[in-house]
């Protein structure tokens, strides 16, 4: 058993799950893996996702599709919710604030500008948490509930959004 009850091959049998829901695709597998901060970890599960596919696309007949993206869509949060300018000043002035290790992982509606987000926490102290969070929320205490504590969760949780 590895963290959180995840066993070896859930990540792929939970993917071939998602595949089989109408309205949901697994992408396949592409060569590269997450470019991340020196002081930040990628968790194992993130890494064995990446391995299996290249993103997930969520609910795309819905008004509310989403996408968890492959390792290249992996980008840190800061500089796109804060804008550049604000992440390199946060950066410098507190480097142990959560908004310097959160990393986009996946969002809804891909290319809408007021579309909310899943960052993943790759600070070593908080890896593998995933908030939801937006541009008008992004590091305000109490603004970014934690949807997933790993991978597998991160998903179900993905999954779950098309039953409203």
């Amino acid at each position: 058993m590895t963290d959180l009850g995840n066993t070896p091959g859930s990540l792929r049998d939970l993917l071939a799950e998602i595949e089989a829901h109408q309205g949901c695709a697994v992408e396949s597998p592409e060569s590269g893996s997450v470019a991340v901060d020196a002081r930040h970890r990628v968790p194992t599960d993130l890494r064995e996702l990446h391995r299996l596919c290249a993103g997930v696309l969520f609910h795309v007949d819905s008004d509310y599709p989403w996408w968890l993206t492959g390792p290249s869509g992996v980008v840190p949060a800061g500089p796109l919710l804060l804008t550049p300018e604000v992440a390199e000043q946060v950066a410098a002035e507190d480097p142990e604030d959560l908004t310097n290790s959160c990393y986009v992982i996946a969002q809804e509606s891909p290319g809408a500008t007021s579309s909310q987000l899943a960052v993943i926490d790759l600070h070593p102290q908080r890896v593998g948490r995933c908030y939801l969070t937006a541009w008008d929320s992004f590091g305000l205490v109490g603004e970014m509930p934690i949807v997933a504590l790993s991978m597998a969760e991160l998903l179900r949780w993905l999954l779950g959004l098309g039953v409203r």
